[in-house]
């Protein structure tokens, strides 16, 4: 269970008028949040692709920061070994295999309980935003000194990207003296 309690300051700006919640925001089904996303863009078929991985074009960005796609593999495992490159969703049914380039903006989700997500020797490459492995799924890793390097990082921003909506900014500021 996660704890629910706000830890840290209210906030991560000393304005007082930057509103921000008091309160955690938990999704209590992150998967199925995303499931729930993931059939209303199918349903409107809006930038929604359902592709074998033999069709996966490596010469092809899928989506773009302002454009995100929903890209659902249809068959049961992928095992990448030519270049992918995109921003949004990219949703595998079982087993996700990297051998190859990954450059994922988003959300990478593997659903089966069984599946593995596995990181080869000479796998280079990143996931900025977040890895959702359904519980029972498997992570691996192999290693060597080929040089090849591949990150894994949290963003919240790649998330919101990720789900249609996008992060909070300034656009401008005045300063009043009295």
């Amino acid at each position: 269970m996660l704890n629910s309690v706000f830890v840290g300051n209210p906030g991560n700006s000393g304005d007082p008028a930057v509103y921000q919640s008091q309160s955690a925001s938990i999704v209590a089904h992150e998967n199925q949040a995303v499931l729930d996303y993931i059939a209303a863009r199918k349903a409107s078929n809006t930038n929604y692709y359902e592709l074998a991985s033999t069709s996966l074009n490596p010469a092809q960005t899928y989506g773009s920061l302002n454009q995100p796609v929903v890209l659902i593999i249809t068959d049961s495992n992928l095992k990448l070994s030519a270049s992918l490159t995109g921003f949004g969703i990219l949703q595998v049914p079982n087993d996700f295999e990297i051998s190859s380039t990954l450059h994922w903006t988003g959300i990478v989700m593997v659903r089966s309980s069984s599946g593995q997500f596995i990181i080869n020797t000479g796998a280079a490459g990143f996931i900025n935003g977040a890895l959702m492995l359904q519980a029972g799924s498997l992570f691996g890793l192999s290693t060597s000194n080929t040089g090849a390097v591949f990150k894994i990082t949290y963003s919240c921003d790649a998330i919101d990207v990720a789900m249609g909506s996008r992060p909070l900014k300034v656009v401008s500021q005045t300063e009043t003296s009295y």
